[in-house]
């Protein structure tokens, strides 16, 4: 045959395509920093805080370009019939929220009536501003949200707004609160050039409790090298999952409550690559001597249809 060898694609090599969900909670469900909780030389993530119905001191929301916003129930309201969307999650449980430029426009256009862009209103606007329609700046700016002009041409909004939050960040831990937990929502979909900008900072930014990514359909963060044990919050996500050597390859992986646990075999671009993994166990444990993503899918995400 002429096809290349296989990658993760034939019943042979199943077990190679390893993952699990970042989505992880030991540390009781909201419990201290939901980042990495050293637990001797391995760390402990928990991704729980997403099943919160209420603020969380230490959580931070970055909204990027997310079609996800489709006018939510007012917050004093029963909520909504079925399942909260991914925003009204994410925002309902974040203390400080912010707007890389343009995503202002779509945050104002998915919320559908003033009542409901009042009653949503982020703390801060931030980027060169290139983007964000005359009318929106003028409704939050009136609305006191600090509206932010960065002109720097080498970072990007998303920087932009990390360098916010690591400042304010310093202030919490100051007043005896803990390290942040920053979700990014809406960082995948759309231009692939913006995608990876978007995954790169997950390597570039380290210095928070914990740094998620989110669509409607998936979530990421950063495992670095070492060993982590991870707790899935299934009410949030799906078993499907994954592990991308996406900085590099790595040489030997351990996994352990996948379906197809990785037994020491090389991850990296070109070879191996793990994908469309299912998680198994209340559990799952990965050790890697490289860098990887971690990544779920959601549940009710269309993705799984």
């Amino acid at each position: 045959s002429s096809e290349p060898p296989a990658l993760g694609l034939h019943s042979t090599t199943r077990r190679w395509r390893a993952s699990s969900s970042w989505a992880c909670a030991v540390v009781g469900m909201f419990g201290p920093s939901a980042a990495g909780v050293a637990r001797g030389a391995r760390a402990v993530h928990s991704n729980g805080f997403l099943s919160s119905r209420g603020q969380l001191q230490h959580v931070a929301l970055v909204f990027l370009n997310s079609d996800g916003v489709r006018c939510p129930p007012l917050p004093s309201s029963s909520g909504s019939a079925g399942e909260p969307s991914v925003f009204e999650r994410v925002w309902r449980c974040a203390r400080y929220r912010v707007c890389a430029d343009g995503a202002a426009n779509r945050l104002f256009d998915g919320l559908c009536t003033d009542a409901r862009r009042t009653a949503y209103t982020p703390d801060l606007i931030k980027g060169d501003l290139d983007s964000i329609r005359k009318d929106v700046r003028t409704f939050y700016a009136g609305r006191g949200v600090q509206v932010v002009c960065d002109g720097d041409q080498d970072h990007h909004d998303l920087d932009k707004c990390l360098m916010s939050l690591q400042d304010l960040q310093a202030q919490w831990v100051a007043d005896g609160g803990e390290e942040m937990t920053v979700v990014v929502l809406g960082a995948f979909g759309g231009r692939l050039d913006q995608e990876m900008a978007n995954l790169n900072m997950l390597f570039r930014w380290q210095s928070f409790g914990k740094l998620l990514f989110m669509s409607d359909d998936s979530t990421a963060m950063l495992l670095p090298p070492g060993e982590h044990e991870i707790h899935p919050n299934l009410e949030v996500e799906s078993t499907t999952c994954g592990l991308v050597p996406l900085g590099g390859p790595c040489a030997q992986v351990r996994t352990s409550g996948l379906r197809w646990d990785l037994h020491g075999e090389p991850l990296a671009f070109g070879g191996m690559v793990s994908t469309s993994n299912e998680i198994v166990g209340s559990t799952v444990t990965v050790q890697t001597d490289g860098p990887l993503i971690w990544t779920t899918v959601l549940r009710g995400s269309t993705a799984l249809r």
